[in-house]
């Protein structure tokens, strides 16, 4: 199956917004409803403003007559050929393009890799596999989403802006913009035959890349529930400090030590949290029964 071609809004208002091209398909960006991916608060984009297409190997970009121009990395551009990962510049919004799944992960070489860590890592496979039948079963009743710790590694972010789910941190506006390599982010729905889904179980699990969870919130209603646990502050001195409740660790801890109003307010309309256990076991979290919603 040949991949996709990803465009991506980066900053801004519709930072995160992506669009996807088929094999043999194409993208026309403007600012106007004739557009298929429509910016329309950049009063700099023409209604038609430049066009990509993706024959499923080879991304090529032509500038629609466009008033302001199209840049690509910074240089003007009527027609040329776009690579994975490339910026592009029109009227005063930025995008990024991307190859669906391009970066498979490192493999190291098994004769370099002591015993016991070899043993280490079927372990976490198997756990991986279980947890992976987990959340597909999951999906198939109430949507699955996932918050991922960007500073556990670079390949999360390598992984979720290669793959056509929306993804966005829940740092907001230009402070979060320096913090974007590091931050925690939001991704999902994630469909039960998602290659997304099962990329970030069979690499990440065990490896406390965050969390799952099931709501039937929409994408936007769970950020702003999420975005209000990123800073707690401590009853006795009043001292604010970043809460990593995404951290699989964090949130197994925390929850047995929260009263039932912080249970209720954390869960709001989510109906579970799923996370890694010590033993890499799949842990369901869910509010104690007094606290159980429709």
């Amino acid at each position: 199956m040949e991949p996709r071609c990803i465009v991506e809004i980066r900053w801004g208002r519709l930072s995160g917004t992506k669009a996807v091209i088929p094999p043999g398909g194409a993208l026309r960006v403007g600012r106007t409803e004739r557009a298929d991916l429509v910016v329309p608060h950049d009063a700099q984009l023409s209604g038609l403003h430049f066009q990509l297409a993706w024959d499923g190997r080879r991304c090529a970009i032509q500038d629609l007559g466009s008033v302001s121009g199209t840049r690509l990395h910074g240089a003007a551009v009527t027609e040329a050929e776009v690579g994975h990962g490339d910026w592009i510049q029109a009227g005063d919004t930025d995008f990024m393009v991307y190859v669906e799944g391009r970066t498979p992960p490192r493999v190291e070489d098994p004769a370099e890799v002591p015993g016991r860590l070899r043993f280490r890592e079927q372990k976490r496979s198997t756990s991986a596999a279980q947890a992976l039948a987990v959340l597909r079963a999951e999906a198939l009743v109430t949507p699955l989403y996932a918050v991922l710790d960007a500073a556990r590694g670079e390949r999360i972010l390598q992984i979720l802006r290669e793959s056509v789910e929306p993804h966005r941190s829940l740092y907001e506006g230009a402070p979060g913009d320096p913090l974007e390599d590091v931050a925690p982010y939001l991704v999902g729905p994630l469909a039960p035959e998602s290659r997304l889904l099962q990329c970030l179980v069979e690499e990440g699990w065990g490896k406390r890349w965050g969390l799952f969870c099931t709501t039937r919130r929409d994408f936007a209603e769970l950020r702003r529930h999420l975005r209000r646990f990123l800073v707690v502050e401590i009853d006795d001195s009043g001292e604010r400090l970043y809460f990593r409740f995404y951290d699989p660790r964090v949130m197994r801890r925390f929850l047995p030590t929260c009263s039932p109003r912080q249970e209720e307010e954390l869960f709001g309309d989510i109906l579970a949290f799923f996370v890694e256990g010590e033993r890499g076991e799949t842990c369901r979290l869910t509010p104690r029964p007094s606290q159980s919603r429709e």
